[in-house]
């Protein structure tokens, strides 16, 4: 309805006026239009009583929309049941120590901006994108007890820092002069590439190397608990001087490129050949063959050894004779042992491939 206007004459009391009648019906039907735009008409759902805005519907929402591309605009602050205030771009809680709760609707989540809350999940919504975490000046990343500030993580706590599994790493090194402790065990599945000092009471690896032409440095003690050998064709090489304290076994071929000195003894390892009136072969894999030939006599064979391999042959218990041919012997006919304390000296030759008598005592030569 259009407004009606009350029609007042064109002078007073000249009779040309709306009845007075006429008039108030006008005025009336004005204020039903009014009070129906502005929702102050009860039956139409709102009640405005002084700056107090009220729906009279029972459980009804109060739905303020703008027209087109047109906006709510809120001059001051806005107080929401008391118990939050909404002041330009700050949201704040008027509750002490009170929560401010953004509970989405079912499986969504709340977005704010390009970070996407769900439930205990935070994600960035943008492709590819990070999600970072940044402190003010000097201040850190804490979570829980663990702290991080740059490229150092550090613990709160008096524990230490605890990955329960596997972790991969490109690059574990010290940025500062103390060293890089691990208090436990470590297992590295692939290789180590350490540029600086090791410093460990237990290495347990299969390979240790040496990246460029020098080779591993091993600048105290080492102890090593089992063999001592090199890998595949491959020798053990010791450039320096080596000091062993104990005993020292050696199972396989040693090289010294330099002299050898024994503050104590220098032993080799021992058989001994008992005679029976057959053939007995000398061991090629030991330095001192034993012979006894109470229970008859021994007649020797002698594989090949390697060239400059040296070889001792005793006679510890006589009764019979214990004879080496000339087969791999550089002798004409043969050496015999038949007394205690006789024995011989050998070394082999890789030119006639056969042993020689470089010394003997009491055995015969012929």
């Amino acid at each position: 309805m259009a407004q009606q206007t009350v029609g007042i004459g064109s002078s007073a009391n000249d009779g040309t006026g709306d009845p007075l009648r006429t008039a108030f019906t006008k005025i009336n039907e004005n204020f039903t239009e009014l009070y129906a735009q502005t929702g102050m008409d009860t039956d139409k759902g709102i009640d405005i009583n002084a700056n107090t805005i009220t729906s009279t519907s029972t459980n009804d929402d109060i739905i303020i929309d703008p027209n087109g591309t047109g906006k709510i605009e809120l001059a001051a602050d806005v107080e929401i049941d008391n118990g939050l205030n909404i002041n330009a771009s700050t949201i704040t809680s008027l509750t002490t120590n009170g929560d401010i709760t953004l509970t989405p609707n079912g499986t969504g989540g709340v977005v704010i901006d390009s970070i996407k809350v769900t439930e205990n999940e935070i994600a960035a919504t943008n492709t590819n994108d990070d999600l970072v975490l940044s402190a003010a000046g000097t201040g850190n990343v804490v979570m829980g007890a663990i702290r991080i500030n740059g490229s150092q993580i550090s613990s709160d706590d008096s524990n230490a820092i605890q990955i329960k599994e596997t972790l991969q790493v490109d690059n574990l090194s010290s940025d500062d002069s103390s060293a890089l402790n691990v208090t436990s065990g470590m297992t590295i599945a692939g290789a180590v590439d350490v540029n600086g000092t090791l410093s460990a009471s237990t290495v347990d690896v299969n390979t240790i190397q040496s990246t460029d032409s020098a080779g591993v440095v091993v600048n105290d003690g080492l102890s090593v608990a089992g063999p001592l050998n090199g890998a595949g064709s491959s020798v053990l090489q010791i450039t320096d001087g080596i000091d062993v304290e104990g005993a020292s076994t050696f199972e396989g071929a040693v090289t010294f490129d330099s002299n050898i000195l024994a503050n104590g003894y220098l032993r080799y390892s021992t058989e001994t050949i008992s005679g029976s009136g057959g053939s007995n072969a000398i061991s090629v894999s030991t330095g001192v063959s034993f012979i006894n030939t109470s229970g008859g006599t021994a007649t020797l064979t002698f594989a090949d050894g390697v060239a400059g391999q040296v070889k001792h042959l005793i006679m510890t218990v006589a009764g019979n004779d214990a004879t080496l041919d000339n087969t791999n012997l550089n002798v004409s006919t043969s050496i015999v042992f038949n007394a205690v304390g006789e024995a011989a000296t050998l070394v082999f030759d890789d030119t006639t491939n056969k042993w020689n008598i470089v010394g003997f005592q009491g055995a015969t030569v012929s």
